[in-house]
């Protein structure tokens, strides 16, 4: 079980994202929170292995810089320093500190998908993992970058649609609907008794 950028600085009020974007900007990550916390309980109890991504940023990242194309935020005229490191808004949000088990992985990433230059592809072979059950927040950026790594790794990968969120409501739907489409099975959360996936 991967949990993606469950963090202040992308879910919280008053994390970047919030500040900068405003409450409906954090709407549907802040609506799934409950529902990220069953899902992260369920695989406790069934002893499927979870993991917490953490994106953080340094403030001297030079490769950034080197880009000669805009970053998406900078079309958009916004200088966000979100999740910085060693800042609250890098931090999990509290729903998810209260649910984290201490043999609950965490993988650090600086870039949108978990499998960039991170050790994560290494910990899931170690464990054997072949299904991979995917929640999170940025559905059409994030999340989505690391199904498709996932996908591209032969990782068949599950996604249960009321546990991943994004800042926008058409995003959302048609990165649910190509997920669904090419790269895994988009289902409903299950309910305790149910497998994942069923």
């Amino acid at each position: 079980m991967l949990i993606v950028d469950m963090q202040n600085g992308f879910c919280h009020p008053e994390g970047s994202r919030g500040q900068a974007f405003g409450a409906d900007a954090v709407r549907q990550p802040q609506e799934i929170i409950p529902n990220v916390v069953k899902l992260i309980e369920l695989g406790h109890e069934l002893g499927i292995p979870v993991w917490f991504t953490q994106q953080v940023h340094y403030d001297d990242d030079v490769t950034r810089g080197k880009r000669r194309i805009p970053s998406h935020l900078q079309r958009r005229g916004v200088d966000l320093k979100l999740c910085r490191r060693g800042t609250w808004d890098a931090e999990l949000l509290d729903e998810m500190k209260a649910v984290q088990a201490p043999e609950d992985e965490v993988v650090v990433k600086h870039r949108s998908s978990a499998f960039y230059q991170t050790t994560l592809e290494c910990e899931l072979r170690m464990k054997a993992v072949q299904v991979l059950v995917v929640a999170g927040t940025t559905t059409s950026f994030c999340v989505d970058s690391t199904i498709r790594d996932a996908y591209a790794r032969d990782l068949d990968v599950v996604v249960a649609a009321e546990c991943v969120a994004d800042s926008d409501d058409d995003a959302q739907a048609s990165t649910l609907a190509s997920i669904d489409r090419f790269h895994g099975v988009v289902t409903s959360l299950p309910e305790p008794s149910a497998p994942l996936g069923a």
